[in-house]
């Protein structure tokens, strides 16, 4: 179990970063996003989507661990964490999945690029984080 989350930690990271980049990189050569940067985005997307199950999967896991331990108590800043990741990740997989859908399976096209930007970006809050905690869990 504890290679298996050291693995999707390292793919989070790497996709995480991933993204980031491209994201970033795309306002050089193609700011539009008219063609030039799809080839790229078409393998990140099922990536992507991928990546943010992991996240949805680590922090279902993180929920029902804080559920278990309060006792009716207050709320805590664990608790007040693993239900904003679990419901943020929830949101970005729905709306990167209606988004992609448009592009790969529309025809038209039908998604829209100013949501694109706040998943890319909300991609990298959620996937580097996890990553990260996932990886020092595993070297503790």
């Amino acid at each position: 179990m504890a290679a298996l989350k050291r693995l999707a930690g390292l793919y989070l990271l790497v996709v995480g970063v991933a993204v980031t980049l491209h994201f970033l990189a795309t306002q050089f050569y193609d700011p539009t996003w008219s063609d030039a940067s799809l080839p790229v985005w078409q393998v990140l997307n099922p990536l992507q989507i991928i990546g943010v199950i992991i996240v949805l999967l680590v922090a279902f896991e993180r929920k029902r661990a804080v559920s278990d331990d309060s006792n009716d108590t207050p709320v805590s800043r664990e608790y007040f964490e693993a239900n904003v990741l679990f419901y943020a990740a929830a949101a970005v997989l729905i709306a990167h999945l209606w988004n992609w859908f448009g592009v790969q399976f529309s025809d038209p096209v039908n998604s829209n690029n100013q949501l694109w930007i706040y998943i890319d970006i909300a991609l990298a809050l959620l996937f580097i984080p996890t990553a990260i905690s996932l990886l020092r869990k595993q070297s503790d």
